[in-house]
This record gives C-alpha cells, structure tokens and sequence, in this order.
C-alpha cells in the first residue's frame, strides 16, 4: 500500500483547513517528527511536467534512506509526512513510497559568479518557497499583439498568485482591483483557489494546494513560483500526498476578445497506484461587468444587488457575468449586455475529452459561493466541499444554486482519475463578450477547439520574442544578456513599440503597447489600456519621452519623428502637457470618398450601407485599433487583406500628436529629456543635422489651458506655519487655469477657436494637437533649431536671485517629485541649469557648424531677446554682487513675462531672422552668466553639485488690491531680495553636472567625492537618492512625510543610480563603472535580498538608512521604472559605442563601432555579439579577452540580405557600407581585434 490517508473524525480534514487549534506543543511535536529523520539526502531529480518545468529539489526535506524490501541494497524511498497540527482531530496513517531520484539542479541561465538565482530550462526566473519569502508584486504584460486585444494581470507571490486581473483599466476587473498591501493579505483567500479531494485505493485526503500554512522547519511541501516573460506558473509538491500541483497563467494573444488563461495540472507522483481526485478550482470572488473600482470600494454592498450571473441552466458550464443595467441615479436607463465568462475544460492529455463537435467538452461551474463555503463568509472553509456529509462534487456542481444579489465565484468541478506518473490539466478560460449570443455562438467554439491553449500559450511567448529579439545580446554573462531582453520589454511598455504604417518610403510612426503604470504598488496611478488591436494606453510626457529615447537606435525608421513630437509639445511659454498618448489619425475630407473605395468595403445589407458605414467611422479621428473595433462593431468586412486596409489608411490619413494638459502645475524638468532624443538621432543620422534643424517640417507650439502668472501674482504673504505670528512668502497658486476668475479671456477664445475649428483632431478622452494659432488664425511653427533656442533661452531666463539654479515657477518640482513643496518656497534646481546649458551649447555648436544658417524666431520673442541682452550686459558691466544679481533676475523675469503676455492667446505671425553671428554671440553671454552661477553652487558643498534651493524672500513691498471679492484677494508682494538656503546632497545634481564637465580628471574627482559623501550606501555598494534629510522642514515635500531609506527619501531609487552608472559610461570612467556595476546593476544584485526576480528592475531598494534591518536591499515597485531607459543607453554604448555613424573630414558617413566591453564579458570563445538598429547581428572577435577601450579593430567582414560577404580592413565602414547598414541591407558584421 502506498499514499497517505486521513481519515476525519469530526469534519476537520488535513492540510491547509484552518479549523484547528494549533499550540506550542503540537508545533512542536511536528518540529521534533521532522528533526528526528535521517538527514541523509536522496539523489534527486526533476519530476517534469507537461510544459517542461524541473519542479522540485527537495533539497530541504526531510530524507530518510532504507532498504528494499525485495532485497535491493540502497534503494531510495521517500517517507511521506504531514504536520500534525494540519491533522488535529483526524486519524492518521503513514505510508512509504518508493521513488527513484536523479539529480535535480534548475538549468542556470547564468554561470555567472554574481548571481545565485535560479533558472529553469525555458529561461524563467524560479521564486522558491514563495510564499514564504518577502511579499512582491508583479504582473503579465498584457499584450494582446498586434492585431488582438489585451488582458492585464497582476499577482503577488500569495496564496495561488493572482490577485486582480480585467480588461482596460482598473474599472473592468474581473477580479477586484486591490492595492498591494491588501493583495498580499486577501489573495490567497478571494483569489484563484484548488479544493482537492484524492483517494487511492482505501487511502483517502483532502487539500488545498497553496493555502497559507503554518512555518514549520524542513517543510516537506515545497512551492515555487516560476516567472516568465509573458506567463507566471506556481507550483506545489506535496510528497505527503503524492501530489504534485502547477498552476499556468497567460493572457490571450491575437483575438478580438480579451482573455485570460488559467491550466491546472495535477501530477500523479506515486509510481504504482491510480490517484482520483474530485476538484473544485477557480475563482473565489468575480466582479460581474459594469461595475467600477470606486463604487466597489465605497458602496460594495449595494452594488452586490445588481450583480447577476446570466446563462446558468443546470449544469452552469457557460456563465456570464454582468449587471443589468448601469448603476448610476439618472433618468436615462442605460442596459447593460457586455459581460465577463468563464469555460473550462480537462485540456489535453489523460483524461481530456472531446465530444462529437470536435470540441473540448464542457466542465460545468460553481457560481454561487454559499454553496462551496456554506456560512462561511471568510471563504476559508470550504465546508460544502469538505464537510463529512458533503456532497461529491458531481453531486454538488447539480445543486440550486443562487445567481443574483451576491458576489459570485467561479468554480469548475470535476472528477479527475490520474494514472501513476501522469498528470491531468484543468484549463479554465475567462473573458469578455460584447454580449452573450457572441459569447455562445461565436468564442466558445473557438476556445474550446482541442489545441488552443497550447497554441496560444506558444503565441503569447512568441509576441514577447518579436518584441525583444531587438536587443538580443549574447556575453559570457547569459543573465546580462536576459536583463537587457527584459529591459527593452519593460521600456517598451511604457514608451510604446514604433511600428513604421503605410507608404513604406514615407511610414507613418505609430507606437503600440504603450501605457502609464498603475500597478498595485503604484496604485496612484490610472492605467489604461484600450481594448482594440495595436492597444495602447497614455502616459507622462517624461516617461514616454525618456522611453522612447533609443528608439530610432533599434528601428531607424523613426527617424526624427520622436524628436519633432516632442519639441511640438513645447508651448510657447516653454512649458508642456503633461499627458501623451499615441498618435491620431484623419483622412482629410477631399480624400475621403476615394479611400472608402479602395478599401474593398463589403455591403452589409446588399444596400450600399457598409461603405457609409465606414465613411462615418473615418470622419472623426481615429487610431488604427479603434478603427477596426468601429467598423466591425457596425458589421463592416472588407475583401481586402487588413493589412491592406491598413496600409491604405495610414497612407492617406494625416497623422497629429496627441497632448493634454491633465495637471495641477508644469514639471520643471519635462523638457530635459529633449537633448537625449536629438543625441540619439545624431547618433544614427549624423548627416541629416542641417535637415533635421533648419529643413525638416516645422513644428507647431502646443496650448494649454494655463498659464503662469506673473510674480505680482503669484507672490504671496501667507502666515508661516513654522514660525507662528509671523508671516513669509509663498507660491501656492502658480499658474492661472481654465475656469478660475483670473484667466486670459483672449486665451480662453483663442482656445475655443481651435475647439471649433472642423481640423481639430483628438481622441474621445481628449488628447489632441491644441496648437497655437496666429492671428491670421492659421497654426505657427518654426523649425527645430528655433524651438531649441526658444526652449534654452526661456529657462535661462528662469534662473533663480543668485542665478544658479532654475526656479520652479510652474508649481511643480523636476524630476522628483517627492519635492512636491519646494515650488511653495521658491525653490529652483540644478539639474535643470545644466540641462539647460546643454541645450545652449549645442545651438551655438551649431550656428558655428552651419554659419550661413540664420534662426528664424517669433517677432515676440526677438524683443524677449534683446530685452534679455540688454539685462545681461548690465549684469556684466556691474559689480556681480548679490545686489546685481537680484537686478539681473528682476529684469529677466519682467522680459519674460512681457513675452509671455505678448503670446498669451496668439502670435503676431510675423519672425524674425537672427544672424548666427549674433546667436553665437548672445549665447556666449548666457554660457559666461550660467558658468558662474555653477561656480557659486559648487562652492556651497565643497565642490559637489547640489540639486536643490529655496529663497527666503526677507525684504519686499505690499501690492495694491486689484480684486475685491470674498472671499478676498490674497495679499499681494512685489520681492526685493532673498535669503538663499541649500538643502542636503542629492544624486541628481552630480549626475546632471557630470553631462556639461569635459575634463576627464574633473569628472573622475566628481565620482570620487560622491562616493566619499552621504550619497553612497557602503553597506550595499549602491548610491542613495539623497543624503540623510534629518533638519529639513516639512514644508519641502512629502519625502518629509517618508522614513529615511523608503520612497524618495534616501533610498537607492534604480533610476537615478542607473542614471549616475550611465554618466560613468559617457564620461569615460569605464574601470569605475564596471566596478559599480557588480553591485548596482539588477541582474548581479543578490536576489534573495533584492526579492524578486533578478531579470526585472524595480524602482527604489531600501537602503541602510531604514530603521528596520530586515528590509535593507529589498525592491518595490515593479517594472515600468524610467531605469530601463538608462540600462539601454548604458547597453547601447557598451554594444557600439556613443556615436556608431559619424561623419569623416569630408563630411562623409561612417559607421565606426566603438564598443565598451570588459574583457570578463567576452565568451571563453573571445566572442560577444548583440543586435545592431534591431536587425543586424553584430559580432566581436577578441581573442586576447582585452578591454575593448584599450583597442582598436583590424578588420570587419559584413555579410548582405543578400548572402555576400565583403571584408572592410580597419574595421571602419565607408559612406556606402554605413549607407547599407543603416537601411538594414546587411544581415551581419563581424568585427576583429588583435
């Protein structure tokens, strides 16, 4: 007899019920019961199961070595044990079974020696004793493809994993949406559950694979958690039962529907007897359609009373989930039809069953939870499954049940027989349907075609690899080579992919997948992701600008495009919105009737209504996925290819950004990342400079709905909260915003004309091209180089009363945001001035490089700029004393603000042409003011960079009330001068310095004294966001509110560290930066401590600083981090170097590979190879494994589409070569070093 028995005596049965009393001394018979078997460790092996994953190495269990009754010497046998406190109250039998084991070690991924995380054979990160190890969160990536519909998914390493998954936003769950603190509690409870009940032969059990258990050491059930790149897998193994559980989840790609994919498979792990087993597994609690998160959370009992579960004849094998009608108190009544379903089926394998439609047969569902839980309102219990009278589930699946007025479950059941050795799968498929006749008639088959999970499972990996395969990367570190694969996915999910649509020698850039973050950590957010094939989603203007840098380093396609939006959202007082969203589209009227016509549109009634049909779709603006979703959903086909339909669309349409404002303030830093974007295209395109600045289509300025009111206005005497019974100044309302008393009326029309105006283009949430007219009402544009210049000149003129930082006149703070107060006090940033000089320096560069070019600049701004030389040659005639400075800043701000209200509405139309003689000149004044005000902040922290001031205005004069109105006008100042304050050490300032020091050595004493300050956290060899904060008032931000080590403050945040390593890279520092890297790059970080998996970036680690020990190098927040976009610019110089195409003396092109590898990076071969422009394979040859810096190339062979093969001695490529290069024309290079 083998297996394991529990026999109940009075209902309570083993292994994972929580009716029981578990004490001190049970706990510890149940440590004494394990102690007390031979430590002897068996040979060990995998138990593989269908999908290929080494399950378990039983390295931690109790082993205990015998003798083979049959008289074989050695033989290994398996005692199976079970915690007494699981059997309280219930008798129990041990049995021996006899298994053979081989060697079990995971597949490494990595031989390296930095890393000790565990990998199985399909490159997936395994979590052991999950739910044991500090709590994660995470999520699937929900892509649906390109021409499917995606279904997002978020899971904690609890109970079985899932803990809220639905269509678009946090609104359409299927399972509640719940922030991370309440996921890590409630999952395993509310979430996906298993109730087993097996029997072999007499021997019978009853469990619940994955629900929480007591601690006990040398646990005999094991569990891992197994991430992959599109799919998450949990696995149990419980020796005690001979039961093995893994439990598969995916999202659905390429279908018109989003789904959702759960397979559960049961593993027989005794060799000799039949194990059956009655299941019941699925969903503990599911949210009809039609409800949102917010009513849910504040009204969740009323809302249970319009929740219904639609199509439950007895048996329930189809149900659909949805209200009646809509919940909100409205005359109008508004049906609802859409809805949520489940299917499941025994899928593939022993056991599956087809039936004579050649489709899966039907397992039916448990949709009322009272009749699984009984009273049970924990949903702990299964008391109607477990009962000792219970029902057998077939019994029970025919049971009334109630399917209204509640919350229901879903549950499939049935009655599995499992054959030694094998396993049995369950597939459970949930989704959402327009209606339930679509559901039935139309999806249903196709989910239950024999195969389909499967194939999609193969489907939903193989969109992962077509995204990826742009940066495949092959070191002798393989989890290098893995991070920057999951880098580039992440990168690509908040910056969106760039897919070239239509003419293909003039593609429109379109970007896919797309979205702002809103997981559960980051649970501030709202995510969306629109159901429609080429999905996307909004973000920030500076996430999706800094995810986007590298784009036209992978797909050269882009071009400009990314650089020429981006400068569009510039506006004219140099600020921007704050919302991005993928690109509209509009087929200009004129164009229209023709395009209908090629489109090989199907009539839907033989009457000529198709076409009209689709005429009325391409009448408003659209995307290409909402197209689709428009056209079918009134019934339209066509009889051409969709890629055809496509393809004609794109080429007509005209393609128009999308912006809105979507913000309480203007970021000071949004702009910063501009310069990036120009880099990179330089980097590839170097020989288009002149086209792209002075040649390329202009580009318009957007308009928001608010502006920044002048000092007069926003200068404020308030009483001070720190000091009380006086007063003191602060900015709290900067801006003058659409609907307050005070905002421009001619903005105001000026706006509602281009509302108006019938070539308005945005989406229906709003997202549009709001682009400032003249007063001949047309749009205004200007090249690139104009806009660069408005954009550099703007914030210099911005620098705060001593003239070193930018002030943060918009209201809000840069790149952390944490300093949310700091716009209150005055406050301005570094960073920001040497993102600032940057951008100076290069137009000058560039009216040096091109001299005959002249910058054609707005007439209003021309007298900006001789208002601003005219203060400059003041400041320069002056003294220099803090009295001159604060004249200066007087001046620059008055002829900024004259600009500003010169433009308020509109511009005159009319520009003027500046000389590059005189750019040059004027720059050079603004480069000599902006060089001492550097000066002045080094010399406030001994030579470090600081990020952050405040001025304390202590002298200024009362304004006369302009507006009488109650409540009343605040109390008005016009400043006269300030009391500066430094605040503490942040990274960022050195970071940014370290982009405008072109000396080595002054950049090597930079990082030396950055890792000698407060700024580096010598514990874990990492750098910390800031230095300790302890002494600053509340009033600078919320990073106040937060303990040392957490959050923004003084935590290791990935981003900016990453950022810091990146400036290493630039600034020539290689030996220093490889040395950082060890410790500071994700995948060579211990991820035990870090505490997910080591292939995905998180955006802060707890530093040393937190009071709590235990937490230190522990991660939060997953994913979706600004830190990929640095980790691929870090990859892309490492790979090729800065400036891959540069131009010869004769302005001719070349492509000169310059990469910056280790020579521990290379291969034992001497190789190491990575995806160039994300087509062309890139290998080195290096024998002698020499640091790459300290080289030079021999020689390069490259190999054509084409299968010829040339060799280029010096390895340099010529103008034609490059040409080829650049338009993926050759399929490889090799290049060679000594």
């Amino acid at each position: 007899m083998s297996g394991y028995q529990t026999v109940p005596s009075d209902g309570i049965v083993a292994n994972g019920i929580k009716k029981f009393s578990y004490s001190p001394i049970q706990k510890q018979t149940d440590i004494e019961m394990v102690q007390s078997m031979s430590p002897t460790r068996l040979d060990r092996e995998y138990l593989n199961d269908r999908n290929g994953y080494s399950s378990q190495s039983f390295t931690d269990e109790a082993e205990v070595l015998v003798n083979d009754k049959t008289g074989g010497k050695g033989k290994y046998v398996k005692a199976m044990i079970v915690s007494s406190a699981l059997l309280f109250g219930a008798a129990v039998i041990f049995t021996v079974s006899a298994m053979n084991f081989g060697n079990p070690s995971p597949t490494p991924l990595t031989s390296d020696s930095q890393t000790t995380s565990k990998f199985d054979s399909k490159g997936r990160y395994i979590m052991s004793n999950f739910d044991k190890v500090k709590p994660m969160s995470n999520f699937l990536n929900g892509l649906g493809g390109m021409w499917g519909v995606p279904m997002w998914a978020f899971y904690v390493n609890r109970g079985q994993g899932i803990t809220s998954f639905g269509k678009q936003n946090k609104d359409s769950a299927f399972l509640k949406f719940n922030t991370a603190e309440k996921a890590y509690q409630e999952t395993p409870f509310i979430g996906f559950r298993t109730f087993l009940k097996g029997r072999r032969g007499i021997n019978s059990f009853s469990t619940m694979p994955f629900y929480p258990r007591p601690t006990i050491p040398n646990d005999p059930i094991k569990r891992d958690m197994i991430i992959g790149e599109n799919e998450m897998e949990i696995q149990e193994v419980d020796p005690a039962n001979g039961l093995q559980t893994n439990i598969l989840y995916f999202t659905v790609p390429e279908e018109d529907f989003p789904a959702f994919v759960r397979t559960t498979t049961f593993t027989n792990l005794d060799s000799t007897e039949i194990l059956t087993l009655e299941v019941l597994d699925g969903l503990g609690r599911l949210i009809p359609s039609g409800l949102n998160n917010n009513a849910l959370d504040g009204m969740g009992r009323t809302m249970e009373a319009w929740m219904n579960v639609y199509n439950v004849q007895t048996p329930i094998t189809q149900p659909f989930f949805h209200i009646s009608q809509d919940t909100a108190d409205t005359a109008q009544v508004h049906m609802i039809k859409d809805g949520h379903f489940a299917l499941s089926f025994i899928d593939g394998g022993f056991g599956e069953e087809i039936g004579p439609d050649g489709l899966h047969k039907m397992l039916p569902f448990i949709v009322d939870p009272s009749v699984v839980y009984e009273t049970d309102t924990t949903l702990t219990d299964p008391i109607g499954f477990f009962a000792p009278d219970a029902p057998s589930v077939t019994e029970l699946l025919l049971q009334p049940q109630g399917a209204t007025s509640r919350t229901p479950c879903a549950f499939a059941g049935a009655k599995l027989v499992v054959p030694p050795g094998k396993s049995v799968s369950i597939s459970t498929i949930f989704g959402h349907a327009e209606n339930l006749e679509t559901f039935v008639g139309t999806y249903s088959p196709k989910l239950l075609k024999p195969g389909y999970t499967s194939k999609k499972r193969a489907a939903a990996q193989h969109v992962v690899e077509q995204i990826t395969k742009k940066v495949e990367t092959k070191t002798s570190s393989p989890i290098f080579d893995a991070y920057v694969k999951q880098d580039f996915l992440d990168n690509v999910l908040r910056g969106g992919l760039p897919i070239a649509l239509g003419d293909s020698e003039k593609p429109k850039i379109y970007h896919t997948f797309s979205r702002i973050h809103g997981d559960i950590e980051r649970d501030y957010n709202f995510f969306q992701i629109d159901t429609t094939y080429f999905s996307q989603g909004p973000g920030n203007f500076r996430d999706v600008s800094q995810n986007r840098r590298l784009d036209v380093l992978h797909t050269p396609a882009v071009g400009d495009f990314n650089l020429r939006m981006f400068l569009s959202y510039v506006q004219a007082d140099a600020y921007n919105p704050l919302t991005v969203a993928s690109t509209n589209f509009k087929v200009p009227t004129e164009k229209l009737a023709d395009l209908v016509s090629s489109l090989g549109v199907k009539n839907i009634d033989g009457s000529g209504s198709g076409a009209a049909a689709v005429t009325a779709v391409l009448k408003k603006a659209f995307r290409p996925g909402q197209f689709f979703k428009d056209v079918a959903a009134a019934g339209v086909s066509f009889s051409i290819g969709r890629e055809d339909v496509l393809d004609k669309l794109m080429t007509v349409a005209d393609q128009v950004p999308a912006a809105q404002y979507a913000q309480n303030g203007y970021w000071a830093d949004h702009w910063t990342y501009t310069m990036d974007l120009l880099d990179n295209y330089l980097a590839v395109f170097p020989d288009k400079e002149e086209y792209v600045l002075w040649e390329s289509e202009p580009v318009p300025f957007f308009m928001s709905p608010a502006v920044v009111k002048s000092r007069a206005e926003r200068y404020n005497l308030v009483d001070n909260a720190l000091k009380p019974g006086t007063s003191t100044i602060r900015v709290y309302s900067a801006l003058s915003v659409w609907g307050e008393k005070d905002f421009s009326p001619i903005r105001q029309n000026a706006m509602n004309a281009i509302f108006s105006d019938t070539q308005y283009v945005a989406d229906s949430a709003g997202a549009g091209g709001v682009w400032q007219r003249s007063r001949d009402l047309k749009v205004f544009t200007v090249s690139a180089i104009a806009k660069l210049t408005i954009l550099g000149t703007l914030k210099f003129s911005t620098l705060d009363p001593y003239g070193m930082g930018v002030e943060m006149e918009g209201g809000k703070p840069g790149w952390n945001d944490a300093m949310n107060g700091l716009p209150g006090i005055v406050g301005s940033g570094m960073s920001e001035t040497y993102e600032m000089l940057r951008i100076l320096k290069y137009v000058k560069s560039a009216a040096l490089k091109y001299p005959g070019r002249s910058i054609s600049l707005p007439i209003e701004f021309s007298a900006f700029l001789a208002d601003l030389s005219t203060a400059l040659d003041t400041f320069f005639a002056s003294s220099k004393d803090e009295s001159a400075e604060f004249k200066y800043w007087d001046a620059s701000n008055n002829a900024r603000e004259k600009y500003r209200a010169a433009v308020v509405a509109y511009f005159d139309g009319q520009k003027t042409n500046l000389s590059s003689d005189y750019v040059v000149s004027l720059i050079s004044k603004m480069e000599l003011k902006v060089a001492g005000g550097i000066r002045k902040a080094l010399a406030t922290n001994k030579g470090l960079s600081p990020s952050y001031f405040y001025y304390e205005c202590d002298s200024f004069e009362m304004l006369a009330v302009t507006v009488v109105s109650d409540p009343p006008q605040a109390t008005r100042v016009a400043a006269k001068s300030f009391k500066l304050h430094t605040l503490p050490l942040f990274l960022e300032g050195p970071v940014r310095h370290m982009k405008v020091i072109e000396n080595l050595e002054e950049r090597r004493d930079v990082y030396q004294k950055v890792k000698n300050s407060g700024l580096y956290d010598a514990a874990l060899k990492m750098y910390t966001l800031s230095e300790s904060l302890v002494g600053m008032g509340q009033d600078i931000g919320r990073m106040m509110a937060f303990s040392p080590g957490w959050l923004e403050n003084q935590s290791v945040w990935l981003h900016m560290s990453y950022k810091w390593y990146l400036e290493l890279l630039r600034g020539g520092l290689y030996e220093e930066f490889f040395e950082e890297i060890k410790t500071g790059l994700v995948p060579f970080m211990d991820n035990k401590v870090y505490g997910r998996s080591p292939l995905e970036a998180a955006s802060f680690i707890v530093s040393s600083a937190f009071p709590d020990p235990k937490l230190h190098g522990a991660s939060f927040l997953a994913r979706l981090s600004g830190s990929t976009a640095e980790m691929l610019s870090m990859w892309a110089i490492m790979m090729a170097g800065p400036t891959p195409f540069v131009l010869d003396g004769n302005n001719n092109l070349k492509l000169q590979f310059a990469p910056i590898l280790p020579g521990w990076l290379f291969a034992d071969d001497g190789t190491a190879s990575f995806t160039f422009l994300g087509s062309v394979l890139v290998t080195y040859v290096n024998p002698t494994k020499t640091d790459t810096w300290k080289i030079s190339p021999t020689s390069a062979t490259i190999t054509g589409v084409d299968g010829h093969t040339e060799l280029v001695p010096g390895g340099v490529l010529g103008s034609v070569q490059a040409a080829r290069v650049r338009n993926l024309e050759i399929k490889s290079i090799t290049v060679f070093y000594n």
